[in-house]
C-alpha cells in the first residue's frame, strides 16, 4: 500500500483559489486548483488572515501564525521564557541544559524536556545559541614524528615491564578560574550585543591537577590556590575528596610537584609504575626526577606541542570536567540566594571551599569508562604489537595527524629489533612551549593584579 504524500500550499496559492471560488463556486475552484473542496471552504474562512500575511510580505508562508502543534504547557513555557529573559537582562549565561533543567522543575514529573522539545521551544520564542568562531591552524611538521616516537617509547616500557592497568597513571594540570563565563548563551535572535555578567574575577585563577589510572580509577583532585593560605588551609584541608595547597602564583612548582607525587601517587608500591605527564619544567627538573626514582616510578613525557593530540586529559577528560564545572558555576550565578556581596555592593567570587566542592563534584561526574577508554585512544594501553592502532584518536581518518598511522606502521616493522633497551625518558629534556606560555600568562596576570588573598571574602 503506497502512502500518499501530504501537500502544502503557500499564501499566494490559497488566495488565488479563494478568488476563483468567489467568482464562481468552491467546487469549481477545487477542480481547477486540484484540491479538496473542504480546503477551499477553510481557506475562504481564513481570507482576512491570508490577506494580512500577504501585506506583511509572507506570501511564501505555508502556515498561518499560531498554527501547528501547540505546546503541552503554555503557561510553563511562558514562565520559562520570562526566566530566560530575566537572566539575560542581568547578562547571565543561559545554556540549553539549564533550560531543560528549569523546565523539569517547573513542570510535572512526567515531562521529559527532551532535545526535540527544546528545539521547538527555542524556535517558538526566537531563541538561538550564540557561539564564537575559532581559527584552525596547520600541524607543525615535527609533531607527527614526535607522536610516533612517543608511542614507541611507551610500548618499549610496556614490553619490558608489562605494567598492569592499575600501575599506569596519567595526570594534567589545568587552569581554572574564579569566574567561568562560557563562549555561548541562549539569547533572542537578532541581538547585536551579547554581554555576560561575572563577579569581576575572570583573571583570578587556581590550578587543578587531575590524575587517573588506566583501569578508570580517578584519584583525588590536587588543587593549588594563589596566596599563603595561612587563615584558610586548615579549613580547606577538612574537605574530603580533595588535596588543597597554596603557592605564591597559584601554579605548580618543584616543591609542590614532589608533594603531589607523595600525596596523590603515593610511595607504597610493590611493582614498577608508569606516570604519563607533559613537558612542563617542574616535571623534568632534577629534584622531580630524583623523587620519581625514589618512588620506583617510570615516567613518559608527552612531547612539547603534542598534548592536544595525545594527552588523555587534554583529549578527553578536561572538556567533560570543565563542562560540569561551568554548569555548576552558571547555576550558582543564576541563583542570587547563595550570593555574598562586598560592602560596596559588588558580587563576591565563589568561596574557595565552594570551589573545592565544585571541583570534586565535576571530577566525580566524569564517567570512569570515559577515563579508561582515553588511555587506549591516546595510545597508552594499546597493544604493543600495534594490532589495535586504529583506536589511536589522533591518527584516525579526518584527524589533523592521520598521516601518523602509516608512519607508525612502518616503524612497527622493526620495533622488535631496534627499540630502546633502557628506561630513560625519551623527552626528558623537552619543553612544551604552549604549556609554558599558558602558565606564564596566568602568572603575569597575577603580577599585574597584585596579591589578593582575601579580596573575595573571608572564606575565598
Amino acid at each position: 500500500m503506497s502512502s500518499r504524500k501530504r501537500q502544502s500550499y503557500d499564501t499566494s496559492f490559497k488566495l488565488k483559489a479563494v478568488e476563483r471560488a468567489e467568482k464562481s463556486s468552491k467546487e469549481a475552484a477545487a477542480r481547477e486548483f486540484k484540491v479538496d473542496a473542504k480546503r477551499i471552504r477553510v481557506w475562504c474562512t481564513q481570507k482576512e488572515q491570508l490577506l494580512k500575511m500577504k501585506n506583511e510580505r509572507k506570501s511564501k508562508r505555508r502556515r498561518l501564525d499560531g498554527a501547528g502543534r501547540k505546546p503541552n504547557d503554555v503557561e510553563m513555557e511562558e514562565e520559562l521564557f520570562e526566566w530566560i529573559v530575566e537572566l539575560r537582562s542581568r547578562h547571565l549565561r543561559v545554556s540549553r541544559r539549564m533550560i531543560q533543567l528549569q523546565a523539569k522543575t517547573s513542570s510535572d514529573e512526567n515531562f521529559k524536556a527532551s532535545r526535540g522539545w527544546l528545539d521547538r521551544f527555542m524556535k517558538r520564542h526566537s531563541l538561538a545559541l550564540r557561539r564564537k568562531t575559532t581559527i584552525s591552524q596547520a600541524v607543525p611538521s615535527d609533531v607527527i614524528p614526535k607522536l610516533v616516537n612517543y608511542i614507541l617509547h611507551i610500548r618499549s616500557l610496556q614490553t619490558r615491564h608489562n605494567y598492569s592497568t592499575d600501575s599506569i597513571l596519567a595526570m594534567d594540570e589545568t587552569a581554572c578560574w574564579m569566574d567561568m563565563p562560557s563562549d555561548t548563551t541562549v539569547a533572542t535572535t537578532g541581538s547585536r550585543s551579547i554581554p555576560l555578567k561575572t563577579t569581576g574575577h575572570e583573571k583570578d585563577h587556581f590550578t587543578v591537577i587531575l590524575t587517573a589510572k588506566a583501569n578508570g580509577t580517578k584519584l583525588k583532585p590536587y588543587i593549588v590556590f594563589k596566596g599563603k593560605g595561612t587563615r584558610l588551609i586548615k579549613a580547606l584541608q577538612q574537605i574530603s575528596g580533595v588535596i588543597v595547597r597554596f603557592s605564591s602564583n597559584g601554579w605548580m612548582n618543584d616543591t609542590l610537584t614532589i608533594d603531589y607525587l607523595q600525596s596523590i601517587i603515593g610511595a607504597f608500591s610493590f611493582t614498577k609504575r608508569l606516570l604519563i605527564w607533559d613537558a612542563y619544567r617542574c616535571h623534568t627538573s632534577v629534584s622531580t626526577r630524583a623523587e620519581t626514582n625514589k618512588l620506583r616510578l617510570h615516567t613518559a613525557i608527552v612531547p612539547g606541542g603534542c598534548t592536544k593530540f595525545i594527552q588523555a586529559a587534554d583529549v578527553v577528560w578536561n572538556s567533560c570536567f570543565k563542562a560540569h564545572l561551568r554548569t555548576t558555576y552558571d547555576t550558582w550565578l543564576a541563583d542570587p540566594t547563595g550570593h555574598e556581596y562586598t560592602r560596596g555592593g559588588n558580587l563576591k567570587a565563589p568561596s574557595r571551599s565552594l570551589l573545592c566542592e565544585w571541583v570534586k563534584a565535576a571530577w566525580d561526574a566524569v564517567p570512569a569508562n570515559m577515563v579508561e577508554n582515553s588511555f587506549a585512544s591516546c595510545a597508552i594501553t594499546t597493544l604493543p604489537d600495534g594490532s589495535d592502532d586504529e583506536n589511536i584518536h589522533c591518527f584516525k581518518p579526518g584527524e589533523p595527524c592521520e598521516e601518523g598511522r602509516s608512519l607508525l606502521a612502518d616503524k612497527m616493522k622493526t620495533f622488535g629489533t631496534d627499540h630502546k633497551t633502557n628506561d630513560d625518558d625519551l623527552f626528558s629534556l623537552d619543553e612544551d612551549p604552549e604549556e609554558l606560555e599558558n602558565n606564564e600568562i596566568c602568572i603575569d596576570e597575577d603580577i599585574e593584579e597584585g596579591p589578593d588573598e582575601s579580596s573575595s571574602g573571608e572564606d575565598n
